[in-house]
């Protein structure tokens, strides 16, 4: 026999009023502009044997829909996301969530690249997990003032339509100060690339990036992008930027000691070592090339010569005159 059941009634519909509301608290309720909020949600209730199409819990932010849709919105133009789902019901992870994220403003720092994602502390971080960015909002604009409702919402995972709003909580935000002008993104950038590239030493790296409002985080941030947190350049200790800079300035001073011993041991040898070329006086009668070999004896002294030749030419001179005089007799015994 051939059983026909009608569409709609394959499978029953979880009644999303029924799944209860968990417990919601937030800190602050209220602040000015760039305000760090904490939403803690806790008590969700077990919703592993709950049919399909499965529920989902969402929470639904509110903040960036003063400037219209500004990251990939599932939620009617708010920005949403789910925080408790049927998987997570069914590992039994029953556990806290907690929230977190700051409000909109020019004077926030700027972006950081971090694992190929700009990373701004106006980005929604569920349990350690980021789960939204707003790189293009967080220091570029102020969150206009008044009160703003953030909903937590059941859904099924296959219709966001299907939904209830299980809890509400408030946050109003209250006029701040006037905001700077905001700080470009790409002049972070460029002082890591000059420490990356060898530029700058650590202390200059750190001193510009807090000039521009970087803290202890970010500037970690920024290490650990370019390879120099501990872990990564094979060291042991904490993961902590004073250590990270103190290392770095060592190595520096380092290399700096390294490359001043190198430069001294490539100092050219002094004139002791170094073998001097001879200069010979060459004879009228003696020819070049032969005076050039290395191998011949040192000159002697010239004293001696001329010594010998002065007695020669005396002598020389004895004997002319000695011819002469016999000449002299002999052509007088013949007269």
């Amino acid at each position: 026999m051939l059983v026909f059941i009608p569409l709609g009634s394959a499978w029953a519909t979880t009644d999303l009023t029924t799944l209860g509301s968990p417990d919601v608290t937030i800190t602050p309720s209220s602040g000015p502009p760039g305000t760090m909020i904490t939403i803690t949600v806790s008590h969700l209730p077990d919703i592993s044997k709950e049919p399909y199409p499965y529920p989902e819990l969402y929470i639904y932010l509110p903040f960036s829909q003063p400037f219209g849709v500004t990251v990939p919105s599932h939620c009617g133009g708010e920005d949403c996301f789910p925080i408790y789902t049927h998987d997570d019901a069914l590992k039994q992870n029953f556990g806290s969530r907690t929230i977190t994220f700051s409000l909109f403003r020019k004077s926030n720092p700027s972006p950081i690249f971090y694992n190929g994602y700009e990373n701004t502390n106006c980005d929604v971080v569920v349990n350690a997990v980021t789960v939204e960015r707003y790189s293009t909002l967080c220091n570029t604009k102020d969150e206009p003032t008044g009160t703003y409702q953030i909903q937590f919402v059941w859904a099924l995972e296959t219709n966001l339509e299907q939904n209830n709003v299980t809890k509400t909580v408030q946050f109003t935000v209250t006029p701040g100060s006037p905001s700077p002008a905001p700080q470009v993104a790409e002049t972070g950038d460029l002082v890591i690339k000059e420490y990356e590239n060898g530029t700058i030493n650590g202390a200059v790296f750190e001193s510009k990036l807090r000039a521009l409002g970087w803290n202890d985080e970010q500037i970690r941030q920024a290490l650990a992008v370019i390879g120099k947190l501990p872990h990564q350049m094979g060291a042991l200790g904490r993961d902590n930027t004073q250590a990270v800079l103190q290392q770095m300035n060592a190595s520096q001073n380092n290399v700096e000691k390294t490359s001043s011993v190198t430069t001294e041991n490539n100092i050219a040898p002094s004139s002791e070592s170094t073998p001097q070329s001879t200069i010979v006086q060459t004879p009228p009668d003696v020819k070049p090339s032969v005076i050039s070999s290395p191998f011949l004896p040192p000159r002697q002294d010239t004293s001696s010569w001329n010594t010998i030749g002065i007695i020669l030419s005396i002598g020389a001179a004895a004997v002319v005159a000695g011819v002469i005089l016999v000449v002299k007799k002999s052509q007088k015994s013949m007269h």
